[in-house]
């Protein structure tokens, strides 16, 4: 597919695959609105694409759980000239046993997680309709694939991100706008270390760059690919969640889910 002329709303863009995204977006010519809570994370974003000649990273600090922040990024990309790609990329992760977590930080999950997803989707893809063509690229995980004991809200998000993006894909099926899920297993990213600080991880040897993830979900959405898996081990785990039966998955997942991301124990925290 040729790439398309406008803007690529990039959310969670001040860390890991959100500044690749971003980076790897505008070093391709596209012109990027960089969305995160890190001001001074974004501007060096926008200074390095600047200093390397590539599209501009416009940066908007404003976190998209707040009121009104849809809106706020649609009036801002209309300003700019208009959408071309919408990348719902922020998101967060809690570890621990549900019954011992906070409750408003796992509500938080499912704001972030999931409606700010809805809400962009709901601002940004009428106008991609409008004019024929765009990319929607939501970031779900592995996760998405099976139930998660450990990190239970978060998969349930994902699995959520995952069912709406096919469900959009084919509502949208001839409009020129395509939908992508991106399904990564574990990707290195500050999300581990600063969300659980104090507990031991062990990078997986199968763990993928951010800059490998986000290239996987650029070239799967120009693709017009409706669900990206990136490597043969995570491609294999979602097919076996697909045909083992459901209680099976769960035993599985309660056994060796938490040790898949590099946790001996569970720990608590994370949002990038």
């Amino acid at each position: 597919m040729t790439m398309i002329s406008g803007l690529a709303i990039v959310t969670g863009a001040s860390s890991g695959i959100g500044a690749e995204l971003a980076r790897q977006l505008s070093a391709r010519g596209q012109p990027v609105l960089a969305i995160g809570r890190r001001a001074h994370r974004l501007e060096e974003l926008s200074a390095r694409a600047q200093a390397a000649g590539h599209a501009p990273i416009h940066p908007l600090d404003l976190d998209v759980t707040t009121e009104g922040a849809a809106l706020r990024v649609r009036d801002r990309v209309r300003a700019l000239g208009g959408a071309a790609w919408l990348v719902n990329n922020a998101g967060a992760t809690r570890l621990g046993p549900f019954v011992n977590g906070d409750p408003a930080a796992q509500t938080m999950l499912v704001r972030l997680n999931c409606e700010s997803v809805v809400a962009l989707c709901a601002a940004i893809v009428p106008e991609l309709v409008a004019r024929g063509a765009g990319r929607v690229l939501n970031v779900a995980s592995l996760a998405a694939f099976q139930p998660t004991p450990g990190h239970a809200v978060y998969g349930a998000t994902k699995a959520f991100v995952l069912s709406f993006s096919e469900s959009l894909a084919a509502e949208l099926e001839g409009s020129g706008v395509t939908v992508t899920a991106l399904c990564p297993g574990p990707v290195t990213t500050e999300i581990f270390d600063a969300g659980a600080p104090g507990v031991s991880r062990r990078k997986t040897p199968f763990e993928l760059s951010a800059e490998d993830c986000a290239a996987y979900g650029i070239a799967a959405a120009e693709r017009g690919d409706v669900v990206a898996v990136p490597t043969a081990l995570s491609k294999a785990t979602a097919q076996l969640s697909r045909v083992l039966p459901r209680a099976a998955i769960r035993r599985l997942s309660a056994r060796i889910g938490l040790s898949f991301l590099g946790y001996g124990a569970p720990p608590r925290g994370a949002r990038r």
